[in-house]
């Protein structure tokens, strides 16, 4: 069996691949020993392109003054009009992180004030609660300020009785709790955890019109769980995410390490100018490797070590006391 990992693209050529052999006489002949596995960072990246076409390409969304984009007005005041056309990947994630903690911040401060009388969570935090009394206080949390099944009961008020504003905020806060629960699991290398969170995320991608993506994650769970024997079942869900440095919290799905190296393939090692095309970089890629090694003995040799190409995190604590 040969486990093959991408994004829908590469999935859907191997259908191709495998429809177009199916007359074949033998089962080598039409492929079937080529499994696809949909990649779990394209589905991360799905799901932050979910979560920006609900709450900030929708024109009315944008008018809530407890809307998303009002957050980004906060923490990127300059990129405004690249969040509204096309942010990306990479500065959704971001603003799921940094308007999450807010979020989450602003109402631990008011349930703390309702509930003990501190004025702040650093008054609160100077009080030394227990972990039962912080769990506790979580529970009842989740409950108020997240959407639960009590928010249908909400929206079929009479259109007087009902607050649009809290019915949005409680349901932007359960999809981003949805969406770094799932970053967190992947991270963690929690594989059981990971497809509970696809679970969840398939009705999302649904609604937003993604049906491919929600599709080929049902077929592939249905597959593991219901159609491939106990083996083959165990050997798909242990190769599904991979740890290339085997420190805590650093696991990967294999198609961001293909992205990666790609990266190395196309980017770096690829040439420039007139010295850039495929079969330069084709001849390039075998090196890859030996380009890096290379980089290290140099950078040790000069005594470099301590360096680093990984950006330390930024001091966002003034940004957030202001939103």
């Amino acid at each position: 069996v040969v486990l093959v990992h991408g994004d829908l693209g590469t999935g859907e050529r191997l259908q191709a691949a495998q429809l177009c052999r199916s007359i074949e006489s033998t089962p080598w002949c039409r492929f079937q020993h080529v499994i696809f596995i949909p990649g779990l960072f394209h589905l991360k990246m799905a799901c932050a392109n979910a979560l920006w076409h609900c709450f900030i390409y929708p024109s009315a969304a944008q008018e809530d003054e407890t809307s998303l984009m009002r957050d980004v007005v906060e923490l990127r005041p300059k990129e405004t009009g690249i969040y509204i056309s096309k942010p990306g990947f990479h500065r959704m994630h971001q603003l799921v992180g940094h308007a999450g903690v807010c979020r989450r911040l602003d109402f631990w401060g008011v349930h703390i004030k309702n509930k003990t009388g501190f004025v702040s969570l650093d008054a609160f935090a100077a009080s030394q609660p227990s972990l039962q009394d912080l769990q506790e206080m979580a529970d009842e949390i989740v409950h108020t300020y997240v959407a639960t099944h009590r928010l249908q009961q909400m929206r079929n008020k009479p259109e007087k009785e009902r607050d649009l504003q809290h019915e949005n905020t409680l349901l932007l806060n359960k999809y981003f709790l949805l969406y770094e629960e799932l970053s967190y699991a992947m991270n963690h290398g929690d594989i059981g955890h990971v497809e509970t969170c696809i679970v969840s995320w398939i009705p999302i991608l649904k609604a937003i019109g993604k049906h491919k993506y929600a599709s080929h994650m049902t077929n592939f769970l249905l597959n593991v769980h219901f159609v491939y024997p106990s083996g083959l079942k165990r050997a798909i869900r242990y190769h599904i995410l991979v740890n290339p440095t085997g420190q805590q919290m650093k696991w990967r799905a294999v198609d961001w390490c293909v992205k990666l190296n790609n990266l190395f393939t196309k980017v770096k090692n690829g040439g420039k100018g007139s010295n850039r095309s495929i079969d330069r970089i084709i001849l390039e890629s075998l090196l890859v490797q030996v380009y890096k090694n290379v980089q290290g003995i140099v950078q040790k040799n000069f005594d470099l070590t301590h360096l680093t190409t990984n950006h330390a995190a930024t001091d966002m604590s003034k940004t957030f006391a202001k939103l």
